[in-house]
């Protein structure tokens, strides 16, 4: 209770959802929101997801909380989602599409049914879990503060209590409970921290360690408040978001001290790819501020950072994957990328020639029908408009000052195997139109 005053969790007069799992802390969470109900003004609502993990098991975890609602006359709500499908389409493991799916679904009820809040009873345990698994991964002090206590709409009331506790409290009261047979096995690695690592800590080292670890992430979290808005303010110095990519800029990173680049780097990933890498990476990413430009490195959750003359450039794999052959006919178009690729005659006397670099015009005399639209690749070449000779289509694109990261979503219009227009920048010298041409072909990508 007085951790729940502290942190300002209930308000009177709160609608709050319950996630239900029928386990030991749950179920607590449910008494003990259910026992105080008229002391904090609050109405209360459970709801369960069935992940359709453990077959008839995970029907009758359904069933019991169901029943364990309905008994005290409160407002039940559940769904059922196939988490092992989700997991293998989206190439994740089962923990990961367990919680994301839960979590997604408990904002689903919130919103349609007007719940102020959603109560998780995340515990004293589950922190110690988490501190130890983010420490054994590198994870920085953000990692090592623990499970937040509240996360906009989120609560975790119980958090400042041990499962051993609350163990207690339900068989003093001889209240039911139902033992996910799951959690027993060491396969999962949340599962070896929590019945091999931490009962050894607390047997030889520590015996109040979950306590200890809560206190510490409680002073972590402070801290981590502060220094996360200071690299906050840091990042937006450092760091630019363009579309699909985030920009560092060495120069302005080398001005800073080097000991919170890390910090600096997994802040700025972090919070614009919606994703969570590890220092490991960071330590990768600051590498290549020693490696020539060019110089490319993956890093987690199908990221790729590449080394750029004044910055370090971080986007994900799928940016940069060459395109394959595609074939165009003159008088038709297809969709490249969010664009339109065009080619069709015009009248010679009608041309408009302007800046626009999307747009040219070629000798159609030069050309047959079959047009190629490919990425471009090494040993490729070209002769372009207004320059004497040939020319590798990567010196070219180097005089062009095009971004490595650019250069390798680079797209080539081939005719008869000759690159007739390096898009967005020439035309091949020999497919000008000259006071000979007598038909006209407009290449347009818009």
């Amino acid at each position: 209770m007085r951790f729940i005053e502290e942190y300002d969790l209930v308000k009177r007069g709160d609608k709050i959802l319950i996630a239900l799992s029928g386990g030991p802390d749950s179920i607590f969470l449910f008494h003990f929101l259910l026992k105080y109900s008229k002391k904090y003004g609050i109405e209360i609502g459970t709801m369960h997801v069935n992940h359709m993990i453990r077959g008839e098991e995970a029907n009758n975890d359904e069933k019991f909380c169901r029943n364990l609602s309905l008994k005290f006359g409160i407002d039940y709500h559940t769904v059922k989602r196939n988490v092992p499908s989700f997991a293998k389409l989206n190439k994740i493991s089962i923990e990961e599409a367990a919680r994301e799916i839960r979590y997604k679904e408990l904002l689903n009820v919130q919103k349609k049914f007007g719940y102020d809040k959603i109560a998780t009873a995340h515990t004293c345990s589950d922190n110690a879990e988490t501190v130890l698994l983010n420490l054994i991964k590198g994870a920085g002090i953000k990692g090592l503060a623990g499970i937040p206590i509240k996360r906009q709409s989120i609560i975790r009331p119980i958090l400042s209590i041990s499962k051993d506790e609350i163990l207690a409290y339900l068989k003093k009261n001889k209240v039911n409970y139902l033992i996910d047979k799951s959690n027993l096995s060491n396969v999962h690695e949340r599962n070896f921290i929590r019945n091999e690592i931490l009962p050894q800590i607390a047997r030889y080292l520590n015996p109040k360690v979950e306590q200890t670890l809560f206190k510490s992430s409680l002073v972590l979290k402070k801290q981590s408040t502060i220094i996360q808005a200071a690299i906050k303010i840091l990042s937006e110095f450092v760091v630019v978001k363009k579309k699909d990519k985030i920009e560092i800029n060495t120069k302005k990173l080398l001005m800073i001290d080097e000991s919170i680049w890390g910090e600096i780097i997994k802040f700025s990933v972090d919070r614009n790819f919606s994703v969570q890498i590890s220092f490991n990476d960071c330590s990768k990413i600051i590498s290549l501020l020693s490696n020539q430009i060019g110089k490319s490195i993956n890093i987690s959750n199908s990221l790729k950072a590449l080394r750029e003359r004044n910055n370090i450039l971080i986007f994900h794999n799928n940016v940069e994957e060459k395109r394959d052959l595609i074939e165009l006919r003159i008088g038709n178009s297809i969709k490249v990328g969010e664009k339109i690729m065009k080619i069709e005659f015009v009248d010679k006397h009608l041309i408009k020639f302007s800046a626009d670099k999307k747009i040219e015009f070629i000798d159609a005399d030069k050309a047959v029908d079959k047009f190629i639209l490919r990425s471009w690749k090494d040993g490729d070449s070209f002769y372009p408009l207004g320059l004497n000779g040939k020319k590798n289509v990567s010196d070219f694109l180097n005089d062009q000052k095009v971004s490595n990261f650019e250069k390798r979503k680079q797209l080539v219009l081939t005719n008869k195997k000759n690159i007739v227009w390096v898009i967005g920048y020439r035309i091949d010298d020999r497919y000008k139109i000259t006071d000979k041409t007598r038909k006209v072909l407009k290449l347009c990508l818009k």
